[in-house]
């Protein structure tokens, strides 16, 4: 199934009135169920269901971009949507600057696996910010939705390779960790597991050698992201990650390396 089939072409505008996140939620829940697949669902059991998952956390993820989506169990399709405010609003994003641009999802709840799927390709096109800008100066719902598909055309039900690839993130800010495992969590089957770490310096500060040159105050923060995934996605998490590392000036904070699997069995959930 392509990812065009998704989109909420019955939507009629594409320009929000909102000036605040909860009456921006109210206006998706109320645009999406302009889609033949939502005609059912109550709008306010909607509009909570959206607002449940912003209170987990804000899907605003930087740039003026958001994805704010939810699931439901009586639905038996997802919907994709689109409404873009002209003047931004405060969406709690990552980065703190107003947000422009909601691309929207609502899923049937026992997709998951597809759900964060289509998160994953909806987020590498909103993550150039070229291809946004392109998406911020269309005029209306049909040409918005034209454009997007020129980035490319995805099959969600084509299956991938079976080559899969180790990422080992070393991260010693608090906020990059949180940002760059947001990225993880955007792709399909990616296993992940986080081991807690300390610098090195914890234990030289207790040698006598090298006490003089160590402090105890060093050892910090430090994370270690373990994930598994299809190496087809390996360039893009790197240069997402790479993205995450340059806003935030903290490269010597952040070590990444790659290596491809010649064994792969079972998995592991997050």
């Amino acid at each position: 199934m392509k990812l065009e089939h998704y989109f909420n072409v019955n939507a009629a505008k594409l320009q929000a009135a909102a000036t605040n996140k909860q009456d921006l939620l109210m206006e998706i829940a109320k645009e999406a169920k302009s889609s033949d697949t939502l005609k059912h669902i109550d709008t306010e059991d909607l509009y909570k269901k959206l607002l449940e998952r912003e209170a987990i956390g804000s899907t605003g993820f930087s740039d003026g971009i958001a994805i704010p989506h939810c699931s439901l169990d009586n639905i038996s399709d997802f919907i994709i949507g689109i409404l873009i405010s002209k003047d931004g609003i405060d969406f709690q994003s990552a980065d703190g600057k107003p947000t422009r641009l909601f691309m929207y999802i609502i899923a049937p709840t026992k997709q998951r696996n597809k759900h964060i799927r289509i998160l994953s390709e909806i987020s590498k096109v909103l993550r150039n910010p070229s291809n946004v800008e392109t998406l911020l100066a269309q005029k209306n719902v049909k040409s918005f939705f034209e454009k997007f598909c020129e980035y490319g055309t995805w099959d969600l039900d084509k299956e991938l390779s079976q080559d899969y690839s180790q990422i080992t993130v070393h991260v010693q800010d608090s906020l990059a960790f949180e940002n760059i495992l947001e990225v993880f969590t955007e792709i399909q089957d990616c296993h992940i597991s986080i081991l807690e770490a300390h610098n090195a310096s914890k234990y030289l500060y207790s040698l006598p050698l090298f006490s003089q040159f160590m402090n105890e105050d060093r050892k910090g923060f430090h994370r270690i992201i373990v994930a598994v995934l299809n190496t087809v996605y390996v360039n893009n998490c790197v240069r997402m990650i790479n993205n995450v590392t340059e806003k935030q000036r903290n490269e010597s904070k952040v070590m990444i390396t790659t290596h491809a699997l010649s064994y792969y069995s079972g998995s592991i959930n997050i």
